[in-house]
């Protein structure tokens, strides 16, 4: 058995770059990357990926008090921020709106529009690299924010939910909602 103390080892991160997402498009049933948006101005405090807490759904024993069996369901995981920024090629990316021609004018959709994304908050690993958090498919739900503007500015809350996807790493491909990369690179 192997006692291990974290305190000298810890990877304590903090500070956050960036929040980069990338547009996955359909492609004949096929989600394909597309562009890519780096953003800069996010609400202070706003970004958060959290876990939903497990499913459990107990089997019951007749003729004991301990149960048959647990099967425990893992909780989805959720990304949302908010985007301090209203340029219409994000807002037409992220949110679902149509623009004109020109982009003049965007339109919000009539009804849900399915849209996914790549989401990867970018943080200051603590030793010179980049550590990033990122959901490698997510359904997005975002939502216009145009309110308080006395004292705020418009924005969008960039959000959704990670589903499972195949993520290659070199050789080998892991069926994953989320992972950490701890030597991430930023897009150029």
């Amino acid at each position: 058995m192997t006692v291990t103390k974290t305190g000298a080892k810890a990877r304590i991160i903090s500070k956050p770059k960036a929040i980069v997402a990338t547009v996955l498009t359909n492609n004949g049933g096929a989600l394909t990357k597309g562009d890519t948006y780096i953003f800069e101005h996010i609400l202070k405090d706003s970004t958060k990926f959290s876990q939903d807490d497990p499913d459990k759904q107990t089997i019951e024993n007749e003729v004991s008090d301990t149960p048959i069996k647990e099967v425990v369901t893992v909780g989805a995981y959720n990304f949302e921020t908010t985007v301090e920024d209203i340029q219409p090629d994000i807002v037409c990316a992220m949110c679902g709106f149509v623009g004109n021609e020109g982009k003049t004018k965007i339109y919000a959709p009539s009804g849900y529009k399915e849209v996914y994304a790549e989401i990867a908050v970018v943080l200051d690993g603590g030793d010179g690299k980049l550590v990033a958090q990122i959901a490698p498919k997510v359904q997005l739900n975002s939502k216009l924010i145009l309110e308080s503007l006395s004292s705020s500015v418009a924005g969008f809350t960039l959000a959704g939910s990670a589903q499972n996807t195949s993520v290659q790493d070199g050789s080998k491909a892991y069926d994953t909602p989320f992972f950490i990369d701890y030597a991430y690179t930023m897009p150029e």
